[in-house]
């Protein structure tokens, strides 16, 4: 049988699996390497450092650094230039084996000569101008500009994904979107760990917004849902991830709501899957995110607004609110009312068809 080798390009080092991104490249390598996979990894360094664990799933690890600087003044997307090096493109030529690039970030090489007639596969997280352009709106200052600069060259270069032999996109939304380059444009939704869904009729009576809180989405929809939400008397709000900013950290402590700052991944599984009820909001209707997919593997209720599943089939499994007083009302009608064993049931049966990570990636190459 012919030796199944492959080239990832991570836009980051995947590991740890802390936060969005690294966690659908992370459970995809796993997976990978369980389908017999011999995996050579690029990953770009820019403060997680070099990580042991990621030896155990492929067979070589690069890292690269990004240069920042100059990518500042590219007529590319910060986000590609910052990630290109002459040294990954050697290493890329060191045998014929597919390319599997994470992101557009990850793309500044899909158009080069020298990989014209490998088969070259792109993952992508989101529709990147998009989301650039809706952090635009929410950011002040140089970051609006940049933002809004950002999204204008991620709109100008995406056209290179014509050069890709296959596109994945995130969810079905973006499976249009993208089909304007391609054909051969297919659904890979997000890894995930494998999680063995266990029902807890005892959930606590605390509500939980979580997330990686130096993430200005995240931030802000924290600071929105303290703004426009009342929470009913006897239900704690709870709030855990990483890096808060000073900011948050005062509103939170003025507010006296609980603000988890760091949590071990033992003790964020611990919260996510004791609490009454998640609380999710977004302004950005983009990509999917990991943490509904986490909470959803819960036995608490998923209170959300509609831009947090557009473009999936989980509604069923969600309460939906966009208002804050329809999110008020929705709190007091959960705050006592445990998610049903039923419910739960039917949870576990759309994770085991849609969100399995090794048999989705059976049909990837």
């Amino acid at each position: 049988m012919k030796e199944k080798k492959l080239h990832i390009i991570s836009f980051d080092v995947p590991f740890p699996a802390d936060y969005g991104g690294a966690i659908d490249v992370f459970y995809r390598i796993v997976a990978l390497h369980k389908l017999g996979y011999k995996i050579t990894l690029h990953c770009f360094e820019y403060g997680r450092g070099e990580q042991e664990e990621l030896e155990k799933y492929c067979e070589q690890v690069f890292y690269y650094k990004r240069k920042v600087f100059g990518a500042v003044f590219s007529k590319e997307p910060f986000i590609v230039a910052s990630r290109k090096s002459s040294e990954l493109l050697k290493n890329l030529q060191a045998d014929d084996a597919p390319i599997l690039f994470e992101g557009l970030h990850t793309c500044g090489y899909l158009d080069d000569d020298f990989l014209k007639k490998r088969p070259k596969f792109v993952r992508m997280h989101n529709i990147e101008h998009d989301y650039y352009a809706e952090l635009s709106k929410s950011s002040k200052g140089w970051r609006k500009l940049f933002f809004k600069r950002e999204a204008k060259k991620l709109q100008e270069f995406e056209p290179v994904l014509k050069q890709a032999t296959q596109i994945f996109a995130i969810q079905k939304n973006d499976v249009e979107h993208f089909k304007m380059y391609s054909e051969n444009v297919h659904l890979l939704t997000a890894s995930m760990p494998e999680t063995e869904m266990k029902f807890n009729a005892k959930t606590d009576s605390f509500c939980l917004f979580h997330g990686n809180l130096s993430v200005a989405e995240n931030e802000n929809a924290v600071l929105w849902i303290l703004k426009n939400i009342t929470f009913p008397k006897g239900l704690l709000f709870v709030v855990a991830g990483k890096n808060p900013s000073t900011n948050l950290k005062s509103v939170c402590a003025q507010l006296e709501v609980e603000l988890i700052d760091n949590p071990s991944s033992d003790e964020m599984q611990k919260l996510i899957h004791s609490a009454r009820i998640h609380l999710i909001y977004t302004e950005q209707a983009t990509g999917l995110k990991l943490k509904l997919l986490n909470t959803l593997s819960s036995s608490g209720h998923v209170l959300l607004n509609d831009k947090m599943i557009a473009g999936t089939d989980l509604k069923n499994l969600c309460v939906v609110a966009n208002s804050g007083e329809e999110f008020s009302e929705k709190l007091r009608q959960l705050m006592n009312l445990s998610l049903s064993e039923k419910d739960f049931s039917i949870r576990k049966k759309v994770f085991l068809e849609h969100f399995d990570t090794e048999k989705n990636c059976e049909k990837l190459f």
